[in-house]
């Protein structure tokens, strides 16, 4: 996996939401929840957030980490979702970018897996993210293609 330190925005967030379509079948995202406020209001938030893409949703589950981070103590939901043209579609319509996805507007560091191994992780809020290699060449060769 490669440590790219960009924020993809617009049009090329758009695109790699693409390419990550054709190449994963899940996403997920994260509500930490030391993060929250009040628990319950900020899951309905997230309810209502999800709703059009609920009937996609395989799971939430609640762990310490995930591919860009470990918690000492607190615990964070994870949403594991398929990944297929409704879903795609929410992503690009709900962020112009890969680091937009942080609370409070959006939940936090996506995550794209192809049976279950994980392609891209990001950290929204360290400004990072994880991509396997050929991933970010196929999306680097698309851009110098134009």
């Amino acid at each position: 996996m490669l440590t790219i330190m960009e924020n993809v925005k617009g049009k090329r967030y758009k695109e790699l939401i693409d390419l990550l379509s054709r190449n994963c079948n899940i996403f997920a995202f994260v509500e930490n929840r030391q993060m929250m406020e009040i628990e319950d209001e900020r899951l309905a938030y997230i309810d209502i957030l999800i709703a059009p893409i609920e009937e996609h949703l395989i799971e939430r589950k609640i762990q310490q980490e995930w591919e860009t981070t470990k918690l000492l103590e607190d615990t964070a939901y994870v949403f594991y979702f398929a990944l297929n043209n409704v879903t795609r579609q929410f992503l690009k319509e709900r962020s112009k970018s890969l680091f937009d996805w942080i609370s409070p507007k959006l939940p936090e560091d996506l995550m794209f897996y192809k049976d279950g191994k994980c392609l891209l992780a990001s950290c929204s809020h360290e400004g990072f993210f994880l991509v396997e290699e050929n991933i970010w060449n196929s999306f680097l060769l698309k851009k110098r293609g134009r």
